[in-house]
């Protein structure tokens, strides 16, 4: 299923000022709340975004996660009293504002005064209060939609060319983006325009580029590797292969990196598509659960030989 945990904006400037530190709070807390709400060990995989469809600094975590959790000592899954969720929306939303106020205090105090402008009681007055945002939406196995949602968060950037457009006589640059506030319920949110001079638009970009060598992208519980690889053939009674297993795989391949997974033919120039055969499950490498043959067609005259049984 997909959850997603937003700061608020009260949080923006510390951020910005420090954002290797509380970017990486937000992804702890984030796993920090799933692993205590949750009944079992699940698996997460989260990526970061710092924007908003209008560029604006909107820090927040994508994070698919699967429904419920594997108790390790008894071997048994271990499901959501719900049907459409982990836990309740308002029993989320404070546990993750009580767990990251906690860590941000911590750090704070730590690090002393010196660290920002305002203290933590100025910095965080009201925030005790306010439901942040957390939205959960509901599960699926359809692994079209998985594949979407990986697609389309994981490697998402902040914005596309085709949004953006630059006026020489005005010397404006004029964003669209969809506008959420006015948004209907059951409709899709109208489309606006949001006029920057060229300047402040560079800004607007440059304050989403993440610190060096900061991984945007990671991996907790039963997705991390280190789980897998110490829990061994404990999750190969749950996590199953399907019959499509493979030509998820492939599609997902496809879309991330752009494979071309076709043949021609020397002779005839001709297109072949590749042959998939079906492989046992494993608890191996992706790389080791496919196993593509590629065939060119037959010359025109010859006939292909016979296949070996």
């Amino acid at each position: 299923m997909h959850i997603t945990f937003t700061l608020p904006h009260e949080l923006n400037g510390i951020c910005r000022q420090h954002p290797r530190v509380l970017y990486g709070m937000l992804f702890r807390t984030a796993w920090r709340t799933l692993a205590v709400l949750c009944d079992g060990l699940p698996g997460m995989t989260a990526v970061l975004h710092t924007w908003g469809s209008d560029l604006k600094h909107h820090p927040h975590v994508h994070c698919l996660v699967t429904f419920g959790g594997l108790d390790e000592k008894s071997g048994q899954w271990c499901w959501p009293k719900y049907k459409d969720k982990l836990v309740g929306h308002r029993k989320m939303s404070n546990t993750f504002r009580s767990y990251f106020l906690e860590s941000l205090k911590d750090w704070m105090g730590r690090c002393g005064s010196g660290i920002y402008h305002q203290s933590y009681g100025v910095l965080t007055a009201g925030l005790e209060q306010k439901r942040w945002v957390v939205n959960q939406q509901p599960p699926t196995m359809d692994a079209e939609v998985i594949n979407a949602y990986l697609s389309r968060y994981i490697c998402r950037i902040g914005i596309s060319d085709k949004r953006l457009r630059y006026d020489a006589s005005t010397q404006t640059v004029s964003l669209s983006y969809k506008d959420y506030r006015r948004q209907e319920v059951g409709q899709a949110a109208p489309q606006a325009i949001r006029q920057l001079s060229p300047l402040l638009a560079m800004a607007q970009l440059l304050q989403h580029v993440l610190p060096p060598h900061f991984h945007r992208t990671r991996s907790y519980g039963l997705h991390a590797a280190n789980t897998r690889k110490r829990l061994g053939g404990l999750l190969e009674r749950h996590v199953k292969q399907a019959p499509d297993t493979v030509l998820v795989i492939l599609r997902l391949l496809k879309a991330m990196l752009r494979l071309q997974l076709r043949n021609t033919c020397e002779q005839c120039g001709s297109v072949a598509e590749p042959l998939i055969e079906p492989v046992a499950p494993d608890h191996h490498l992706v790389a080791s659960w496919l196993k593509i043959t590629v065939r060119p067609p037959p010359v025109m005259g010859c006939s292909p030989k016979p296949e070996k049984v």
